[in-house]
């Protein structure tokens, strides 16, 4: 009797017509997709805790500074019903102080490193997309070899390195849209501070995000055959180190390829605020530099 129900259970699946199955997945309500193609919300241009890929030059100091990090969603969720997707992803990165170089070696000051994860809600309408991304990240922040005289064994300007420890929850709303041929995206948010900072670096524990990206596709027309555009973008954080103080960061550059897509990005950038390396956060700074990122999209 069993083999007889299996044996039933088989012909039905294999004589089911394969329209069948095409009018189920139409009107399917919910999709899952492992390792989903590209990013649900692509990294804040202008934002200092961004994964990113590049190097910035300061012109004043000849200094650089060296970001290594990237972002990826790993689990998709499609709801087309609803016009909304919802992806859940990690994220790595550093970003470094070179001071100078010798003997075929960067010498490297202090450096920053920030783990963590998102999730992403995107939505459509008739006027753009609506994001919503949730980050939990921890960063630490170090001074290295770059940052210690060899001549008189002490550490450079009797800054000794602190422990740095700092982990945060983040929540950002940004709306994208069209104008025209131009794209927006402006965004608002703030952040909760949970981790620790040892010693007399400490930091209140709410922190405030705003800001801005304006491209325009074409501007310049097609370069060797690939999309380009040219951007603008503004990044205020406001942190309390132990003031609240407003971290300003402006670029303005070029991408060469889509503007969502994998390409090449060339930029001057103009930053005034609390010093984005967080072993000196204290210090309040102002640099210029010229700089190219990669967009590993």
């Amino acid at each position: 009797m069993k083999i007889r129900n299996i044996l039933f259970l088989f012909l039905l699946i294999v004589f089911i017509p394969k329209n069948n199955f095409g009018q189920l997945k139409d009107t399917t309500e919910f999709k899952f997709v492992f390792l989903p193609k590209g990013l649900n919300f692509l990294p804040l241009k202008a934002g200092i805790d961004e994964p990113r890929m590049g190097l910035l030059y300061y012109s004043s100091t000849s200094n650089l500074k060296v970001d290594i990090g990237n972002s990826v969603d790993i689990f998709g969720f499609n709801l087309p019903k609803l016009k909304s997707r919802i992806t859940i992803g990690a994220e790595f990165m550093a970003y470094a102080y070179v001071t100078s170089f010798l003997a075929y070696r960067l010498q490297i000051d202090a450096i920053d490193g920030f783990f963590g994860g998102h999730i992403v809600y995107s939505k459509d309408y008739d006027w753009g997309i609506m994001n919503y991304r949730f980050r939990y990240i921890h960063n630490s922040a170090h001074l290295v070899d770059g940052h210690w005289n060899n001549t008189t064994n002490e550490w450079i300007d009797n800054q000794e390195p602190s422990a740095y420890g700092n982990n945060y929850a983040e929540l950002l709303i940004a709306p994208q849209q069209n104008i025209g041929i131009t794209l927006i995206r402006y965004y608002g948010g703030l952040a909760l501070s949970t981790g620790m900072k040892t010693g007399y670096k400490q930091q209140k524990k709410i922190l405030y995000k705003a800001g801005f990206e304006y491209s325009i596709p074409g501007l310049l027309g097609r370069i060797l055959n690939k999309d380009e555009s040219v951007f603008t973008a503004v990044n205020l954080d406001i942190k309390g180190i132990p003031e609240y103080i407003i971290n300003q960061n402006y670029l303005l550059g070029i991408k060469f390829g889509a503007w969502e897509g994998k390409g090449v990005i060339i930029y001057a950038s103009y930053y005034n605020g609390g010093d984005v390396f967080n072993q000196y956060f204290n210090y309040r700074v102002s640099r210029f530099g010229i700089g190219f990122m990669i967009d590993f999209i």
